[in-house]
């Protein structure tokens, strides 16, 4: 098979997609990886064979129109899922053309977007391929049909197709273990699931990475996206507080930021680092609620003190507390009085670890992503459905 896998404009989409895409590639097939150009080198350095669908920046994407209009980012929630369905709808546009191309001429069986890819659906329909939603998030509104605003940007594309809105999918690929679903996928729509297999970009690793040390060993982050002017006091927040307990801390982000904080008392490292290199010796991890992220400590069975930097997360972090194996405040409640009492909880009360132990083994029987690779066989084989709208 030949299989286009199309991910957002985000490291983190690329990671989420990059599991399946080299268990096809190492089961045979042939396998092209598209993002934007931002993302690419990230693709290469995985070992994936990656092809810039567009030379737009995340950053881009977010706040110019496809006019060329400077756009402001809503402070409303209501308003916020719009205007990233919007985002997407030209993330799609923007690559359309570059990609139809790399179709004409390569031909693929089959395309697998993210969520957020609805460049994915539009050339399976154009093309008459099979397509497949391969599920990022465990948020009601990444599952089900379109995001808001998608159609409205993505009017022009869906008349030249004959279209009034985003075709659906033939198959989605679910990473999630059951018990962390807020909800089920849109009825009628096959759903496969599957084992993510934790992937990051990868480093020398040391030893002191592979193993506990004498005190609890507690890791913090933001996300590789923070900057030192962008959720730089929130990372500096949560190390400051976590410094001040007796733990051995560790502090993930990207080296300049990391730099910014390596003088805090009790700080082991601070600087960019494998997260699932680390993640099985950590007892807690305090972080944004970045799905891939709260899923590498999932597959590790590590307990979570999330706090969401973005609405649209709260929800899926949420279900992760009701189930026990997460503690989640709310940006208004994160003092460092709250964070610390949620650490300890955390840290000493055994029903946290243990729950988290249970959806660790929940995820350890999911079929791994080259056990499904026969349903992908079949799919092909089957033919398209999507193009219907």
């Amino acid at each position: 098979m030949k299989i286009l896998f199309i991910a957002g404009p985000t490291k983190s989409s690329l990671f989420g997609l990059a599991p399946l895409a080299i268990a096809t590639r190492a089961g045979g097939h042939r396998v092209v990886m598209a993002s934007t150009a931002e993302v690419v080198p990230t693709a290469l350095g995985i070992g994936l064979p990656a092809f810039p669908m567009t030379p737009l920046s995340f950053t881009h994407l977010m706040t110019v129109g496809r006019d060329g209009e400077s756009l402001r980012i809503p402070a409303d929630d209501a308003d916020l899922s719009t205007f990233v369905g919007h985002m997407f709808g030209r993330l799609a546009a923007a690559g359309l053309p570059a990609l139809r191309d790399l179709v004409t001429g390569w031909r693929p069986d089959l395309i697998v977007g993210g969520p957020h890819a609805y460049a994915a659906p539009l050339l399976a329909a154009e093309f008459g391929v099979p397509c497949v939603r391969h599920l990022l998030t465990g948020n009601t509104i990444d599952r089900e049909g379109t995001h808001p605003g998608v159609d409205e940007e993505l009017r022009p594309e869906l008349a030249g197709l004959g279209l009034d809105r985003v075709p659906g999918f033939d198959l989605a690929i679910d990473i999630f273990p059951a018990s962390t679903r807020i909800d089920e996928v849109t009825p009628g729509q096959p759903v496969c699931p599957m084992r993510w297999i934790p992937t990051n970009e990868q480093g020398a690793a040391e030893p002191w990475m592979l193993a506990r040390g004498t005190r609890r060993r507690v890791l913090v982050t933001a996300g590789s996206l923070v900057t030192r002017t962008h959720n730089f006091a929130f990372l500096s927040g949560l190390a400051r507080t976590f410094a001040a307990l007796d733990v051995e801390l560790v502090i993930a982000a990207p080296e300049d930021v990391g730099a910014a904080l390596r003088d805090e008392p009790g700080v082991l490292h601070a600087g960019w680092i494998p997260l699932d290199l680390i993640m099985p010796t950590c007892d807690l991890i305090v972080h944004h609620s970045g799905t891939m992220t709260a899923l590498t400590a999932l597959h590790a069975g590590v307990p979570q003190l999330i706090v969401p930097q973005e609405s649209r997360f709260i929800e899926w972090a949420q279900n992760l507390a009701v189930l026990g194996t997460a503690i989640m405040l709310r940006p208004g409640e994160a003092d460092p009085e709250l964070l610390a009492s949620a650490g300890k909880s955390l840290l000493t009360e055994a029903s946290y670890a243990d729950a988290a132990a249970s959806l660790a083994a929940e995820i350890a029987e999911m079929p791994l992503p080259g056990e499904i690779l026969g349903v992908l066989e079949d799919l092909v084989a089957k033919g398209p459905a999507c193009g219907s709208s």
